[in-house]
């Protein structure tokens, strides 16, 4: 009698742990997938931010060169980096060109262009490079900085232009352009990178 007593007390003991680790496992789960869902969503908030912020400064650079070629803007509203070349030259020569970028702030904090023949994929270490973003006096850059930004992320700006039918187009001279905002990075939350990306057609509306 007394060992088939001591017997149930053993296996009630074995049962209670079992559900106490089951317990445990499930919480840790639900705390470790929960933290990830929060990262996850903190991040993508963030660079939705930062995305957008470059169709801004692209937005203002086509501004600033109306104000600075307000005598010609069928010719210079996309002139690559404020080229005072464009004034009555009908030419793409000057124009910024189907291709992908990145942007920077100048001393004279005007932003500008820099072009790069870098292709590939996230993850690579010449698209990283050539792409990656700089924190730097709390000021997100691509210009160079020792500063790097945690988690890794990258930004990328593709210019293609557009015809008035929304046909693509080659000829940069044309009132309409599309741009592509790109960033991918990578976190705790998956083993894959993550990516958000905005599109916005700016005109020459002044032409």
């Amino acid at each position: 009698m007394k060992k088939s007593q001591k017997a149930t007390s053993i296996i009630e003991a074995i049962v209670i742990l079992l559900i106490i680790t089951s317990w445990v496992t499930w919480m840790y789960t639900i705390f470790y997938k929960s933290t990830q869902l929060s990262v996850s969503t903190k991040n993508k908030i963030y660079w939705i931010q930062i995305a957008k912020q470059w169709i801004e400064a692209f937005t203002n650079i086509r501004d600033t060169n109306w104000l600075q070629f307000s005598s010609d803007y069928s010719n210079c509203w996309n002139t690559l980096n404020y080229n005072s070349n464009c004034i009555w030259e009908d030419s793409d020569f000057y124009d910024i060109k189907e291709w992908s970028y990145i942007i920077y702030r100048s001393s004279n904090n005007l932003w500008y262009l820099s072009w790069t023949t870098v292709t590939g994929n996230f993850g690579s270490w010449t698209y990283n490079n050539a792409f990656k973003i700089w924190l730097k006096n709390w000021v997100y850059s691509q210009s160079w900085s020792t500063e790097v930004l945690k988690p890794f992320f990258t930004r990328e700006l593709k210019v293609s232009y557009l015809k008035d039918d929304w046909i693509a187009d080659w000829d940069s001279n044309d009132s309409k352009l599309k741009l592509t905002s790109l960033v991918q990075w990578m976190d705790s939350s998956s083993t894959k990178p993550h990516k958000v990306e905005f599109e916005q057609i700016l005109s020459n509306w002044q032409k």
